[in-house]
């Protein structure tokens, strides 16, 4: 079954901008500015780890990234590889 036609989709007023859709618009229309060194991820986790980190954020005074971005710099340093900072300080190609 397909969507029925928009009686307002052909409506074309004059003097008024092209609509645009928003998926097409880029991160900087966004109010965002484009950040080429930064890659965004996401994940997946439980309620109940969701909910502790949010209190941790929420009694340290940090946003939950923060947070996470301490767990990632202890997960490197685990593993023998060097900090989130000097990783950054090095800004790797």
């Amino acid at each position: 079954m397909s969507k029925r036609p928009s009686v307002l989709g052909d409506l074309k007023l004059e003097g008024s901008p092209k609509p645009r859709s928003p998926a097409k618009a880029s991160p900087g229309e966004a109010g965002r500015k484009p950040r080429p060194d930064v890659i965004h991820t996401s994940i997946y986790l439980p309620k109940p780890v969701y909910l502790k980190l949010r209190e941790i954020a929420y009694t340290t005074d940090q946003k939950i990234h923060d947070v996470i971005m301490e767990g990632v710099d202890a997960a490197l340093k685990q593993y023998g590889h060097p900090s989130v900072a000097e990783l950054k300080a090095k800004k790797a190609p």
